[in-house]
């Protein structure tokens, strides 16, 4: 197959995956989806983003950023679990505002949890990829 033809596709697929992904993450935590799913949904957007442009400054950033990504969400991730104790309640337990949010329909910590799951499984997905393919070229070398 041609492959101007398939890196031309990616670029009408990347934009529309990242969307449906952000979808899922949305519409997670009510229905079937959520972090997880929809970090894989834009992992996927990412390779295909990586592959359609050989040398993606994604790629760079990515290699250049995942620790910090990593090491930040893992902050957020403690303090989503013990703010709901500053309340009086048990750590990781839902706290509800009555903000409204599209799609998701209200600001909670379950959303911010999401959201957090959603970052983690994209970057390291993403960044799983990117480590494999670095280390099968270097081997056929």
């Amino acid at each position: 197959m041609n492959e101007s033809l398939i890196r031309g596709s990616f670029k009408v697929v990347c934009p529309l995956l990242g969307i449906l992904s952000f979808i899922f993450l949305l519409r997670g935590h009510d229905l079937p989806g959520g972090g997880f799913i929809g970090g894989l949904l834009m992992s996927l957007a990412l390779i295909l983003h990586i592959i359609a442009r050989s040398e993606s400054r994604t790629k760079m950033w990515l290699n250049d950023n995942y620790s910090s990504i990593v090491a930040i969400c893992i902050l957020l991730l403690v303090l989503v679990f013990i703010s709901p104790m500053f309340i009086g309640k048990s750590g990781l337990s839902a706290i509800w505002t009555k903000i409204p949010f599209p799609i998701a329909g209200k600001v909670s910590s379950v959303l911010l949890f999401d959201s957090i799951v959603f970052a983690i499984v994209s970057t390291s997905t993403t960044m799983a990829y990117v480590k494999f393919v670095d280390f099968s070229k270097r081997n056929k070398q």
